[in-house]
């Protein structure tokens, strides 16, 4: 299970090992509230009214992909009597924190209950068998680095996160077959393509459990001989895994652990509050959260929801509008990462590309990817890509010469502006974004 994906909407998180319950609120209901980022703050800040202060972790103009906590900013978690975050996955560093923290926190999730968007077909994340069997013999193109499997889940080798092939020297089972048991952690989502040499085949079992189904079986032709098949299989995202891989009729065997090329987008994009409509179950969820931690304020947190709830719809219908003269032909969407999926699917754009393959931007694209994204906008006859403010705009131009489309910089997607900036709410921010699109391919 994702760490940063919680089953509940709202929770008292106790760190402290004896039961406990959320903070009570002083009689003027002056909670310590602590939003993470500051879109959410000013959110959340909209259903406290006069009641609460909303202070964000994150400042201004930061990305919150590329946000490392201080011990300052631990501190201020620790601090605080109600934490806001986003939620799926987004804030990948939390779980670690919350543990140094050594208090309680009752914690809110805002996106809880809103379900991961599935790419659509003509994405860019959505791949050929082709394209995937292309990106996984690029990764089983590098040295293979050689392991020897652990006999027992108490001796399995860990393996790096990081793609790469590995040589796994295996011990023979009592049936005859060969196996062997080895460690893999992840914070993002696992992904393994286990590659194997003809006539074998693999199981793959985690932490003791049943086999983990293959969601794909792909035929290879790489230059690399001893890759003849991939069998995709996906792990849920975070924690450490003890994985065994067993029933191969040789002593070794191959295996390429990912991401390949496009898969990432089955971790889930958490960009929900690009789509206004998700953004009134962020209030909702905030709402319910407010009035469990200070129930003597339940009837203002709902009040002061119910008037913001109506901005949003009113927001929703203002997109609507602005965006009804681009004809479909021309909603078509090149952007740094993939962060519009939401948009896309609410106001009826197609997302051609990412220069950026993944929902986050510190991942970096291959120079087949780049190759493919060019194809892509050609194909598609997008005439514009779209970045964010603080997103390096190299490979944006570099894509603008051998295309011809135009960059458009400077959109506001997950941090708004200070007092008198060009997005200083959440609200505010949309509207820029959604002007700027606008007149970008009208």
């Amino acid at each position: 299970m994702n760490p940063c994906r919680f089953a509940s909407t709202v929770l008292t998180l106790c760190l402290l090992a004896a039961a406990c319950q959320p903070a009570p609120a002083s009689s003027q209901g002056a909670l310590k509230v602590l939003a993470v980022e500051t879109f959410l703050a000013d959110i959340a800040q909209n259903v406290a009214g006069d009641r609460e202060q909303v202070g964000a972790l994150i400042p201004l103009g930061v990305d919150p992909h590329a946000f490392e906590p201080t011990p300052q900013d631990v501190a201020k978690i620790a601090e605080s009597q109600v934490l806001i975050i986003n939620g799926a996955g987004f804030e990948a560093w939390l779980q670690k924190v919350l543990a140094n923290t050594g208090k309680q926190n009752q914690l809110i999730e805002a996106s809880a209950g809103l379900k991961s968007r599935t790419a659509r077909e003509g994405e860019a994340a959505v791949m050929s068998d082709a394209e995937l069997a292309d990106a996984i013999c690029t990764t089983a193109a590098g040295p293979a680095q050689a392991v020897t499997a652990g006999t027992t889940s108490a001796g399995a080798p860990a393996l790096p996160a990081e793609a790469g092939l590995f040589t796994l020297a295996l011990s023979k089972q009592s049936d005859g077959a060969y196996g062997g048991f080895f460690t893999y952690f992840t914070e993002e989502g696992g992904q393994f393509q286990v590659a194997s040499g003809v006539g074998s085949t693999a199981v793959l079992k985690a932490d003791g459990s049943a086999a983990v189904a293959v969601d794909q079986t792909l035929p290879l032709a790489c230059s690399n001989q001893a890759v003849r098949r991939a069998d995709i299989i996906r792990l849920d995202a975070g924690g450490h895994y003890v994985l065994a891989l067993t029933a191969f009729p040789e002593s070794s065997a191959a295996l390429l652990i990912g991401p390949a090329g496009g898969q990432h987008h089955d971790q889930g994009d958490p960009h929900f509050w690009l789509d206004p409509n998700n953004a009134i179950k962020y209030v909702e969820t905030i709402r319910d959260g407010l009035s469990q931690a200070d129930p003597a304020g339940a009837a203002i947190y709902a009040k002061n929801a119910d008037a913001y709830i109506a901005q949003l719809k009113e927001l929703d219908a203002w997109i609507a509008a602005q965006l009804k003269d681009i004809p479909p032909e021309r909603r078509l969407m090149v952007t740094n990462h993939e962060s519009f999926g939401y948009f896309a699917d609410r106001y009826g754009f197609q997302i051609v590309g990412t220069i950026v393959p993944s929902v986050s931007t510190e991942a970096s694209p291959s120079a087949q990817q780049l190759t493919r994204l060019v194809d892509r906008v050609r194909a598609a006859n997008a005439t514009a890509i779209f970045l964010e403010t603080g997103a390096n705009p190299q490979l944006a131009e570099q894509l603008a010469q051998e295309t011809g489309v135009k960059v458009v910089t400077g959109l506001y997607t997950h941090s708004i502006t200070a007092p008198g900036g060009q997005a200083p709410s959440y609200i505010a921010m949309m509207k820029f974004d959604v002007q700027t699109i606008a007149a970008a391919l009208k």
